[in-house]
């Protein structure tokens, strides 16, 4: 008997993914909109005696005849291509171009290219569907549009494109190509100044660097060439034996060096403004790391949690993306993560000039976490991104700390709204974050 119940639920549960894949694979945006305008036709016709509303779904009948002998004709031949960008900022449209290419010896008739179920909630291309003609042999092309909700890692639903109706309700069996992996990246404002402390600190080893200031430079050997590298690096024997670009490598052993830290740390039963708070704060060390990515400091992201995750960025080490895309698919850890000091982290803010730390709160393991930095000859930045009251006041460790700036929630997603509507001055004046 339980078996039985078990094959009939397996049954059912087959049916119902059939039923799920037919309609928002085989129906278009426009069905859709007029099956359930036709079932609400027959459900308010249900009493032939009392209404002729059951005359308008009986006109409604005839195209679905039409469409379903229709729908039942070979997939189309043609090629799909589709643009999609790897990495979009959250809550950003971008744009998608589609390319679809007749491969057949005959007309493919009206094509409709849309998305099938599946893929990650909240992310899927707009609009619904994208109506095209092509003649044998020849291509036709439109734009979709995919926007994130939010920062973290989407797999797009499947692309599909199949022949249609004339009154484009139901399509064939679609031609696909599989979904693709999206990061969305935080939303971020471009920060026009941030006032650090100047100095440099010998490295053990060095670092090899295509940009050099620095004293006690070497020259190490070449490597290809990235974007933000100066020309004046560019080794230009090299280049022509190649065929493509090539820069000289230094090796330098005294240089400013900047480690972003972000607290990463959430309670258990963290409150909505709590969450809100981390959202910002990342936007707010995004926002850091796209400035001193065009300086000449090398920068270290720090996320203090469970895992360490450490990215250099800066001086042609690496790209702005790096950072971004550990920011991404960063969440809260739900232990403090400045009770213990382990001996490799200590070991890395020994060779460092400055901490930029962005803390969520002020208690006695953060206070006591930079206290320590200082102590190690670093200097420090501190921001606290927060609404309300902290466990204790921060004000009275400024003194010997260094400045701390105080932001909520609101105020950075001010600048980041600001800065998304390219009217950034206007949003906070000359406001830096000095």
């Amino acid at each position: 008997m339980a078996e039985g119940l078990f094959a009939r639920a397996l049954g059912a549960s087959r049916l119902a993914r059939a039923v799920s894949r037919l309609y928002h694979d085989r129906l278009t945006a426009r069905g859709r909109y007029v099956l359930w305008l036709s079932a609400a036709l027959a459900f308010v016709g249900l009493d032939t005696q009392q209404a002729l509303v059951y005359f308008l779904f009986a006109l409604a009948v005839a195209p679905w005849l039409v469409a379903g002998v229709l729908a039942l004709r070979r997939r189309p031949r043609v090629a799909l291509e589709a643009a999609v960008p790897s990495r979009v900022t959250a809550g950003r449209p971008a744009p998608v171009r589609v390319r679809v290419t007749t491969t057949g010896a005959r007309p493919s008739g009206t094509l409709v290219v849309g998305s099938r179920a599946g893929g990650s909630a909240g992310i899927r291309y707009q609009p619904d569907d994208l109506f095209l003609s092509c003649a044998p042999g020849e291509a036709g092309s439109g734009l979709l549009e995919i926007a994130a909700p939010e920062r973290g890692r989407f797999t797009l639903p499947g692309l599909g494109v199949g022949r249609t109706d004339p009154l484009g309700l139901l399509s064939t069996r679609r031609a696909t190509r599989p979904g693709e992996v999206v990061l969305a990246y935080p939303r971020f404002f471009g920060m026009p100044e941030l006032a650090l402390p100047a100095g440099r600190r010998y490295q053990p080893g060095g670092i090899p660097l295509a940009s050099s200031l620095g004293d006690a430079t070497e020259f190490v050997g070449t490597r290809d060439y990235r974007e933000g590298d100066p020309l004046r690096r560019i080794h230009w024997r090299s280049w022509a034996r190649r065929g493509q670009p090539v820069v000289k490598e230094y090796h330098e052993e005294y240089f400013s060096r900047v480690a972003l830290v972000l607290d990463t740390y959430l309670p258990p039963r963290a409150r909505r403004e709590d969450r809100r708070a981390f959202e910002a704060a990342i936007s707010l060390v995004a926002s850091i790391a796209d400035r001193l990515s065009r300086s000449e400091e090398v920068v270290d992201v720090l996320a203090a949690g469970p895992d360490l995750y450490e990215v250099s960025a800066g001086r042609s080490l690496g790209y702005l993306g790096n950072v971004l895309d550990v920011l991404a698919c960063l969440e809260p850890c739900r232990e403090p993560p400045f009770a213990v000091l382990s001996p490799p982290i200590l070991e890395r803010l020994s060779r460092l000039t400055t901490v930029v730390a962005v803390v969520l709160d002020w208690d006695e393991p953060r206070e006591r976490f930079l206290r320590h930095v200082r102590q190690l000859g670093v200097a420090v930045r501190t921001f606290l991104v927060r609404t309300g009251d902290t466990a204790r006041p921060a004000e009275d460790a400024a003194a010997e700390l260094g400045p701390i700036t105080r932001l909520t929630p609101a105020e950075i997603e001010r600048r980041v709204a600001g800065a998304e509507s390219g009217d950034a001055v206007k949003a906070h004046g000359t406001e830096t974050l000095a």
